[in-house]
């Protein structure tokens, strides 16, 4: 065991004991050494996302969900834009592209990211950037997350025989260990857990929603991730080079470390903030409401055309693009990820989401 991390992580036990997972992701993965200091997104890194998967679609998609948040918004120009952990930069330059399409509006984009290497690869596109949303003015728009809920410090609990326990971060010789200790803290009420479940208690989303709101004076927040809309979303796992790693303390900077998102608990947060939660719906539901089924429609048509004509390499790139897209809708996968609408006081539920309430979900065919 070595690596910048690993010993910053070592020092923090030596120090004061067993340390609470959320620190130890707040070492792992954003301090020093950690696994974000460079983007780990990507076909060349760890994990791919929605965007990465086909940007063109994704971002068509979130950008006709931005128009609504737009109208009811009052128009404003330019429409303020702010993506949550910004990444690599993929999605916010298709977002870009796709906004630049339309006489109006222009849209004001900033990426917050807290890793150096990634605000660098944002402002190499000519885009605004910040470490963190208090450096923001407040501001009337549309924010947004793509899966950061998951990887944002959180704190594993586990149902026991003598109650809820949490999960910390020790060490057993040279190996970081977990240790479980009863449910302390006195601010936060742990979830209900049947016998041998576990779940994940999201600080660090709680904060973030604190930033949100001291910075969103009026708008919408937009937050994708996979996980549970109510109750326990499964226990804490790890990806290196696009697989899943079962021991997410083995090395401390070269692993995700990321868990499902349970939703409710973020919701229920937000109100208690004054943000009004919507009833969350899958990307399925959300991408067919907001033009894919249109897109997908379009593409078959032109795939058919092409073939009837012998331009059959053609069609072969075209029958490839909606493969890859088919992928952001799939219910197993991208498709059952939760999209969840936070408004600010006074503002409508957004026509895309109406729609894409009543639409069938995937999920729901037996």
């Amino acid at each position: 065991m070595s690596g910048q991390a690993a010993e910053r992580v070592r020092a923090a036990i030596e120090d004061h004991g067993p340390i609470g997972f959320d620190e130890y992701m707040e070492l792992a993965l954003y301090g020093p050494g950690g696994f974000f200091n460079v983007p780990p997104v990507g076909p060349h890194g760890h994990f791919v996302t929605s965007p990465h998967v086909h940007p063109f679609v994704f971002a068509h998609c979130l950008r006709d969900a931005m128009l609504d948040a737009w109208f009811a918004l009052g128009e404003i120009e330019p429409l303020p834009v702010v993506e949550l952990g910004a990444g690599d930069g993929t999605l916010a330059g298709s977002l870009v592209e796709a906004f630049a399409e339309l006489p109006a509006p222009a849209i004001s984009y900033t990426g917050v990211e807290i890793g150096a290497a990634a605000r660098n690869a944002l402002g190499a596109r000519g885009l605004a950037t910040a470490s963190r949303l208090s450096e923001l003015e407040p501001f009337d728009g549309v924010a947004f997350a793509n899966e950061l809920l998951d990887n944002l410090p959180f704190l594993p609990l586990r149902a026991r025989p003598g109650g809820p326990m949490e999960v910390r971060v020790g060490l057993d010789a040279d190996a970081f260990v977990e240790v479980e200790v009863p449910w302390s803290n006195a601010s936060i009420e742990p979830p209900s857990l049947r016998p041998g479940e576990e779940t994940t208690v999201p600080l660090g989303g709680f904060a973030l929603l604190e930033e949100l709101a001291l910075v969103l004076r009026r708008g919408y927040v937009l937050l994708i991730d996979y996980g549970s809309v109510s109750g326990p979303a499964g226990p804490v796992h790890g990806y290196r080079e696009h697989r899943e790693v079962a021991d997410v303390l083995a090395e401390p900077g070269a692993t995700d470390v990321t868990a499902g998102v349970d939703v409710s608990m973020i919701a229920e947060r937000a109100r208690g903030l004054g943000l009004r939660p919507f009833e969350p719906v899958t990307q399925a539901r959300a991408l067919g409401s907001l033009g894919y089924d249109r897109w997908e429609r379009t593409m078959r048509e032109q795939q058919s055309r092409l073939q009837e004509a012998g331009r059959g390499s053609e069609a072969v790139r075209v029958w490839e693009a909606r493969s890859r897209a088919s992928l952001l809708a799939e219910p197993s996968g991208f498709g059952g990820f939760w999209w969840l609408v936070l408004a600010t006081e006074g503002l409508p539920e957004p026509p895309w989401l109406q729609r894409a309430r009543v639409r069938a979900d995937p999920r729901d065919v037996r």
